[in-house]
Parts: structure tokens; sequence; C-alpha cells
């Protein structure tokens, strides 16, 4: 990922599949699984930690297959490869497709000079491409409403049936697969190791919030809609609208210019803000180590103490500027998970922050948008959580935890990017970092993020609702259930005529297939212990050390659910989230 060499990346990609190839080998092993099988069943005391580590182990061999018989295994790994061959051709028609729609310049009033400019020309009209790259712009700045609606629509179409009976087929393969192992449908399979456990619960968990996002999301249209009205006169307000009206009432609610927000954030101050955040909340001391042997000479490394004890926690490395070859997202990659070892001593946790800032300019740091603040910000955030992490098995390291806990400190962790307190200690005027963000501009995000929040909301949980269903229910027919909730989640807006966001969206088809509800759960947690522990002291030392002693030291090594409930006193409610977006949205 971040290696100069060529010949180096590819060797370790290669290495790595191979690696993969022999856990998952691992995992199959009866000899091995008897073994563990048979002293779990001993009942030893071992522990409460040891004890989940033998369940989880158990647990793992099993959904590998290793209790079929060998017909039942051949069987299960031919729907793996079938299931794998359907999702690459369903990604590939998407790829593949290079339809695009001939517009004139009349038909697309309102879009920037710098977006039509890059267009390439044919018979007096510009050719638009069908991707996502180009629809967004043209749904969120385009005047003329049959423009956006042609325009949403054949992107609607777009791979529409091929890719729709590629999910069907897909959808029953993952049923056939999930019941060989013993369970009733896909989504319980996928849902069992994640916090809700059950996908019942996971239905009534995203109804719940459909129907208390009711509200505020009607309140929200009804704006957009009058916004229409004037400006288009009496229309229907359709799927095709949402952005640009959108994005209207952002202009006439939030006096912001984005453009000149980004002269405030300095990379190299950006940085050296967060460290410093992060030092203070949760008592911590990043030390930089000057001569450590890097990949790279833009490469940082720091070791990480406890301030009161001077126990040393674990080391992170700053990868943090864009050079040809590196991995091209933010993310955070585990190096060394902390346990620990026989002996007694304990092996320190260790990470890598990588990201594609821009590099300094004739000395001057470059700027950030604050997106990219925002996106650096959460991903310290998963640094933080795996080095204060004091689980004695590796498996519990907070990097390997399931989906739906893994992100909720981070998530909480972003409402800093909100607040004027924290916000300022990150900012600073490019020609003079001495005047830092204003206070009006810091309350202008935080309206921005939170403004149509139940009607963007709404539109997660139509997808998250179409997946889990389908995921869990035998036979649907997957146009027919989008054409029943289409109108009962979007308050009676209408699905566009012809299309259908299953033959579109690869979330459900391949990487969060019947887990799509989890980013909207660990939001919803995270807005619960943001409002309980830290709204009204953001940079309270005794709440953050607490934190980072109850939620983040234990990693996996208890069930999550129970680590969130101990530290509220109670079980986590939906209501501090609901009451955050409808108190801002507007």
């Amino acid at each position: 990922m971040v290696s100069p060499s060529e010949d180096v990346r590819k060797a370790s990609a290669d290495a790595e599949k191979r690696l993969d190839s022999h856990f998952v080998l691992c995992r199959q092993r009866e000899d091995v699984y008897r073994v563990i099988k048979e002293f779990a069943e001993k009942g030893e005391r071992i522990g409460p930690e040891a004890t989940r580590f033998l369940e989880c182990l158990v647990k793992e061999f099993e959904r590998n297959g290793v209790k079929l018989s060998q017909s039942k295994r051949k069987e299960m790994e031919k729907l793996k490869s079938h299931i794998d061959e359907l999702n690459l051709r369903y990604l590939q028609n998407l790829s593949d497709f290079t339809k695009f729609l001939l517009l004139s310049e009349d038909e697309l009033a309102g879009m920037p000079f710098e977006f039509l400019k890059d267009l390439e020309k044919a018979d007096g009209k510009v050719k638009v491409p069908l991707t996502s790259y180009h629809v967004t712009p043209i749904l969120e700045h385009c005047k003329v409403g049959s423009t956006r609606k042609q325009i949403a629509v054949a992107y609607g179409q777009k791979s529409g049936k091929d890719n729709l009976g590629i999910l069907e087929n897909l959808v029953q393969l993952r049923h056939k697969f999930a019941r060989l192992l013993g369970y009733a449908n896909y989504a319980d399979f996928a849902v069992e190791p994640r916090m809700p456990k059950k996908s019942r619960k996971v239905l009534e968990f995203l109804e719940e919030m459909s129907e208390q996002l009711d509200d505020v999301a009607n309140r929200e249209l009804s704006v957009l809609k009058d916004l229409k009205m004037k400006e288009e006169g009496d229309a229907q307000f359709g799927m095709e609208d949402l952005l640009y009206y959108i994005k209207r009432a952002e202009e006439l609610k939030v006096d912001i210019d984005i453009g000149e927000i980004k002269k405030y954030f300095p990379v190299s101050l950006v940085i050296s803000g967060m460290l410093k955040m992060f030092q203070d909340l949760f008592a911590l001391r990043f030390d930089e180590i000057k001569d450590a042997e890097v990949w790279h000479d833009t490469v940082r490394v720091f070791s990480v103490w406890d301030a009161s004890s001077s126990d040393l926690l674990g080391y992170f490395f700053l990868d943090v500027f864009a050079r040809e070859g590196k991995y091209a997202h933010t993310c955070v990659v585990t190096l060394q998970n902390g346990c620990l070892c026989s002996n007694g001593t304990r092996k320190v946790p260790a990470a890598v922050l990588l990201s594609q800032c821009p590099k300094e300019f004739d000395g001057n740091s470059a700027l950030l948008r604050f997106p990219e603040v925002v996106r650096l910000f959460h991903e310290f955030s998963h640094v933080v959580h795996h080095i204060s992490n004091r689980a004695s098995f590796s498996r519990f390291s907070s990097l390997r935890l399931e989906g739906d806990f893994a992100e909720i400190p981070s998530l909480l962790l972003e409402n800093w990017c909100y607040e004027s307190i924290s916000l300022k200690m990150m900012s600073g005027f490019h020609q003079d970092i001495t005047k830092s963000i204003t206070s009006d501009a810091c309350q202008s995000l935080k309206r921005r993020r939170d403004l149509f929040a139940g009607l963007k909301m709404k539109q997660e949980i139509l997808l998250c609702l179409v997946d889990q269903i389908i995921h869990s229910s035998e036979n649907v027919d997957i146009d027919a259930l989008i054409k029943e909730l289409h109108p009962k989640v979007m308050l009676g807006i209408p699905l566009l005529e012809g299309t259908s966001p299953a033959s579109c969206f690869p979330r459900i088809t391949i990487g969060y297939d019947a887990v799509c509800y989890s980013y909207i759960w660990s939001e919803v947690f995270a807005a619960d212990l943001f409002v309980s522990k830290f709204k009204d002291d953001l940079l309270n030392q005794h709440a953050g050390l607490r934190f980072r002693n109850k939620i983040l030291a234990p990693g996996g090594s208890r069930d999550s659910l129970d680590i969130i409930s101990d530290y509220l006193g109670r079980e986590p409610s939906l209501q501090p989230f609901i009451q955050s977006k409808t108190r801002n949205s507007l």
C-alpha cells in the first residue's frame, strides 16, 4: 500500500492473497476444531475474556463450514465461487456502462463553467456521461427540472434489468449458502457476529428510525416544496428535485463559503491541533521519534504514553501526503495488535494512518477542504482506539471489532469537528495562523451538516430496508418491494418511473450485503454517547479518560452492547440522535 517500489507493492499484494487463502483453510481444519470444541465443552474456569475468545474461535470455525460433510463443503465452495463471480459481473456492468446523454447548454442552465468546459462536444451539444461524478453535480445545480428528471431516470436505469437479475440470483445463492450452515436466511448469518445479532432486530431498528424521523422529514419536505413552487410553479415534487432544492435551501439558510473556509485549514496546523486535542482529552502523550526507519521521508512516527503513569501504550505512523503509487484513500491499517504475552509482558499495538493530503508548496502548508479535515479526524480516532486497547488477546484488537461497534467512537469524536472550542485548536488563517476560524463559521458548519438530515437519513433507511428485507425473506420481488416501500419511507415522493436503486447501488450487492444498516446504527449510538457524556464539556479530561478506559480499552474482549450499556448506565437510545437532528435540521 505504501512502498515506493512497484515490485514490492505487487509482491505484497500477492503474499496477502496467499495468506488470506491460508487463513481460510486454517478455519476449516476439522482436527484443530475438534480439539478446541472438546476443550470448550469441558467448561474449565479460564476467565471471562478467555472464555469469550474460545466462543469466538468455535464460531469462526463453524461459520467456515467445518461441521459440514465433505459433499456439503464442496457445495458451499461452489456457492461461494458463484457468488464471487456474480459480484464481479454486477460491478463490471456498472464500470462497462458507457452511455451518455446529449444536452444543450440551455438544458444545463445553472451548471458552473468549470463543469461544462470539461465535457466533450458533439453536434452543438455536450456529452454528459452517466457516472456519479457527472450526475450528482447536475442534480445539485441544474435549474432545468426536465433535465434533472432526464438525468436521474437515465442514471436509475443504468445496467437495469441485467443487474437486477444478477442481484436476484445473488440473494437466492446467499440464502442457500446460509441454510447450508444452519441459518434461516442470509441476513441472520451476516448479522450474527454484529451488535444486533438477529436480522429481526435490525428491521425493528430501521422501522422505528423511519417512523421517528417522519415529523422532521415532513417539515423539511414542505420547505423544499415551497422553494420549488416559487422557482418552477405548480409542479409535482420528485426525487430528481431533492438534491437541487436541498442545495438551494443551504445557500439561503447557511451563510458560509466553503472555498473561504478551506483557507483556515493548513495541513500542518490541522495535524498539530488534532494531536493536541486527543492528548488533552484522553490523558495521552505523543512523542515524535525523529530517527526512526521509515518507508518514505515524509512519514512521521510517534510513541504513545499514558500521561499519568508514563506507561508506553503503543506507536503510530502518519503517512498523510500524496505520492505516486501509494494507496489512494484515507484509512488506518494495523501494523501490530496489542496483546498479553505468555511471559506476562504486553506486546504494544502499532498502526499507520494513510491519507492523500496535498504537499507543501514553496514552504507554505497546503490547505485541506473541510470534509478532508473531518475524514482525517475520524480516522485518527481509529488510531487512538487501537492504541488504547488493553485486551489480553490479539483477536480482540480495536480494529478487528464488529463493524457496528468499530465505527461508534470515531463517529462520536467527529462531533469535535463542529464545535468552536475544538475547531479553533485545529485552524488558523493560512497567511496568519494566529487568526483561527470564527465562532459564526463553526456554527454554520454545524448547521450545514444537519440541514435536511431527516430526508437524507430517510433515503439511507430506504436502501437499508430493501437490503435487509431481501436478505431475510424468500423469493422477494425486488422491483415490487421498492415500489411499495419508496412512497411510505419517502413521504409520498414518487419513485422515478422505470428506475431501481437495486441495479446501480453496489453496496447491497457487494461489501455491505445484509449489513447496509450498520452505519446508521453506529451514528445513533455515537449521538447518544456524545449527548449523554460530552456535549456540555468537550475537553473534560476526566470524561475522556473514563471513555478511554470503559469504551476503548476493552476492544472486543466483552460484548459491545454490554460495554456501551455499562458506560451509559442504561441501554442506548434513539432519542438523542432524533432530537439533535430535529433541533438542528431547519
